[in-house]
């Protein structure tokens, strides 16, 4: 329990997971940095980049599975090779994909407000502490999207975007 002073500043702490989540925090919420993006542009290559846009957001796809399995009692498995969390993504799955991660990301959204967050999902993790990776995990791939999109002259969307 946070103490009367910080409660004040950031609210209760599911109210702040799931802020921090979406909409709400000082990150640039992930249906803004999808905002527009056509599956063309959302699966190129820009040069020296590791992976596109899409197949960013396949690897949050893959771990927002894996949180909400986690917080729906399973017991999913962590792969035994990195590439394993990083699936690959055609234009042709591109619009399925973003509605996905949307979805998922609604009901972790729910999990954040309205879940036990004490509740051990792991040995010794909490799922508070799972969906606080959870967003600090998004927030980077969410950071390289919209560096992405800036070097390929598609940031800011149209609803506006930070730019600085």
């Amino acid at each position: 329990m946070l103490p009367p002073s910080e409660e004040l500043l950031f609210g209760p702490p599911p109210l702040a997971l799931e802020r921090l989540l979406d909409e709400g925090s000082a990150f640039v919420p992930p249906s803004r940095a999808f905002q527009d993006l056509s599956a063309e542009i959302a699966c190129l290559w820009v040069q020296g980049a590791p992976h596109t846009i899409a197949e960013i957001v396949a690897h949050m796809h893959f771990w927002q599975r894996y949180t909400l399995g986690l917080a729906h009692g399973e017991q999913p498995s962590v792969p035994e090779h990195a590439a394993q969390g990083w699936p690959s993504i055609g234009e042709d799955g591109w619009d399925a994909l973003k509605l996905a991660f949307l979805a998922g990301l609604s009901e972790t959204k729910r999990l954040a407000r309205e879940a036990d967050l004490s509740r051990l999902v792991r040995p010794t993790e909490t799922l508070g502490y799972e969906l606080t990776l959870h967003v600090l995990h998004n927030a980077v791939h969410i950071g390289q999207i919209i560096l992405l999109r800036r070097l390929l002259g598609a940031w800011p969307p149209p609803g506006g975007g930070d730019t600085w």
